[in-house]
């Protein structure tokens, strides 16, 4: 029997991390990133942040380990053909994304790292300074846009015919 869905542990692992990656982009941007550099404050949003930006970087890992040694659905027919046929390098450029994303966001906590050893210790005026913020932002707008890109796909799938698109990665019997 082919199987149907994507092991039990790649699925939690998808949809563990769509919530942290979707949770972190917004926390960065509307919270984050609307702290004055000025404020003290900053330093323990901060903190959360890059703390979860860890928890992904090693969860992907997981997932990518995890993808390696199970078996997964073969491509659905609309997934062969015309536009299709980029599932998979949109997808690789979306796990090279992910990781540069929050590796650049690391590098950048482990710049600042000695701010957090004095208590009441500010952060630059600018994180521009750090090639590894800018890269960090701008790979973080990428990651914004290739999600939706993948939210698009799942949608055009549905609509073209493949209802059972979600179904790969939900929980369930995997051969059928």
């Amino acid at each position: 029997m082919p199987i149907t869905r994507y092991h039990p542990v790649l699925v939690a692992l998808h949809w563990l991390l769509a919530i942290m990656i979707g949770f972190q982009l917004g926390f960065g941007y509307f919270t984050i990133g609307k702290i004055s550099n000025a404020d003290p404050s900053k330093l323990t949003p901060l903190a959360t942040h890059m703390g979860i930006g860890t928890a992904i970087i090693v969860l992907m890992a997981i997932r990518l380990i995890t993808r390696y040694f199970t078996s997964h659905p073969e491509p659905s027919a609309s997934q062969r053909e015309g536009v299709g046929r980029l599932r998979t390098p949109i997808h690789r450029l979306l796990y090279l994304v992910i990781f540069v994303t929050a590796l650049s966001g690391w590098f950048t906590g482990f710049l600042i790292a000695h701010l957090y050893e004095t208590p009441g210790n500010t952060l630059p005026a600018d994180f521009a300074q750090y090639p590894s913020r800018v890269i960090h932002v701008w790979m973080a707008l990428v990651l914004f846009l290739l999600i939706v890109l993948h939210i698009c796909a799942a949608i055009k799938e549905m609509m073209m015919g493949d209802v059972h698109i979600l179904g790969r990665v939900g929980f369930g019997k995997r051969k059928g």
